[in-house]
């Protein structure tokens, strides 16, 4: 949990049917409705709440891999009994560098992840919702989710996380551990799997260790150049976990999640950034070698365009996600600019397919 989230795949491990007792939560869940109930609810004002846990990362012996996953669960549920918000399928794939010499373990590359938030968000927010916000099973996970949330705030939407590190989130385990280190597969990790999937535990496999104190770099089960040797894959004192601690723990961790979800709900919308002089330089008619051409046009503070007589401006608009770098679900463009700061090519990848495009002459596209 604590230590160490462009885009190959949008991943995620979603629970397959809905608990009876969600008949009388407070939220809904993206997952349990048709698309003609989600429309009713996706409206500027709501608030989408999206759980963040890998599914497969290491734990130590005593935990299962989908230990974040299970967390990240679990305190949605919590939350669902408490707020009217609307619930996205947890997300359990990310950015988990730490753990890759562990079997089973697996992490995306920090770009990938930055991006599938982005695109889950920008896909939600398409329907009207401009509220976001990520429970963060993670650490690794937070500077990614600081990158997407300060795009998504050019584009006039809020996207906030739990973070483990801010002073409220590292109180909550005050009077409740008995430990003084921890981190990962810890006592209070542990602790909150005995509450939420005790089954899923077994205890006579917790180790109490501290090998990787003050030290730095990607764990190892086994010794290796450029890693922490750790030969369990816990940091801290997973022997010391109940499952009563799980249950102060995660009250307390919830309750710090409504504040900040509150917060959220509660705060005053960025502006989106005015980019319609900024894209000007990017409009034009462009030329691919086989005589195919590219047309980009700025309407509504987007780049949009038409690829071979193919129109798809209501469908795919495309978000700067880097300098002079534009993706849209199928399509990706990095413009090339000569000594002078004139865009007169672009690199384009459209649905795999990766081409040259040359900039013929400015215009912009007339509807």
């Amino acid at each position: 949990m604590k230590l160490f989230i462009p885009l190959v795949f949008t991943l995620f491990f979603v629970s397959c049917f809905s608990p009876p007792e969600r008949k009388s939560n407070k939220a809904v869940f993206l997952s349990d409705i048709s698309w003609t109930e989600a429309q009713k609810i996706l409206t500027p004002d709501a608030v989408i709440v999206i759980p963040l846990g890998a599914a497969a990362k290491e734990h130590g012996p005593p935990l299962p891999l989908a230990a974040d996953f299970i967390q990240a669960e679990g305190l949605a549920e919590m939350i669902a009994k408490e707020r009217k918000v609307i619930i996205a399928p947890t997300v359990s794939y990310g950015y988990y560098p730490a753990f890759v010499k562990y079997p089973g373990s697996t992490t995306t590359y920090w770009t990938t992840s930055r991006d599938m938030v982005l695109q889950i968000v920008r896909t939600l927010a398409g329907f009207g919702p401009r509220r976001f916000y990520i429970i963060n099973i993670g650490v690794s996970t937070t500077p990614v989710l600081a990158s997407a949330a300060a795009v998504l705030k050019d584009e006039g939407i809020v996207l906030y996380y739990s973070d483990y590190d801010r002073a409220n989130y590292e109180s909550t385990e005050n009077g409740i551990r008995t430990s003084i280190y921890g981190g990962h597969a810890d006592e209070m990790e542990s602790s909150n799997i005995l509450f939420f999937r005790g089954d899923m535990v077994d205890m006579s496999k917790a180790a109490n260790d501290s090998s990787v104190k003050g030290k730095s770099g990607p764990m190892t089960p086994v010794p290796l150049h450029g890693g922490t040797y750790n030969p369990t894959g816990i940091n801290g004192y997973a022997k010391l976990a109940s499952k009563q601690k799980g249950v102060l723990y995660a009250k307390a961790f919830a309750k710090e999640l409504l504040k900040d979800i509150d917060s959220v709900a509660g705060c005053s919308l960025p502006v989106a950034k005015n980019r319609k002089e900024e894209y000007k330089v990017y409009e034009g008619i462009y030329t691919a070698s086989n005589g195919r051409k590219l047309t980009i046009g700025e309407e509504g503070n987007q780049l949009s365009f038409i690829w071979n007589g193919i129109d798809q401006r209501n469908f795919f608009p495309l978000y700067n996600d880097g300098d002079d770098f534009f993706s849209a679900v199928p399509f990706n463009i990095l413009f090339v600019r000569d000594s002078r700061g004139t865009v007169i090519k672009a690199r384009c990848n459209y649905r795999g397919e990766v081409f040259w495009v040359e900039k013929d002459y400015v215009t912009p596209i007339a509807r």
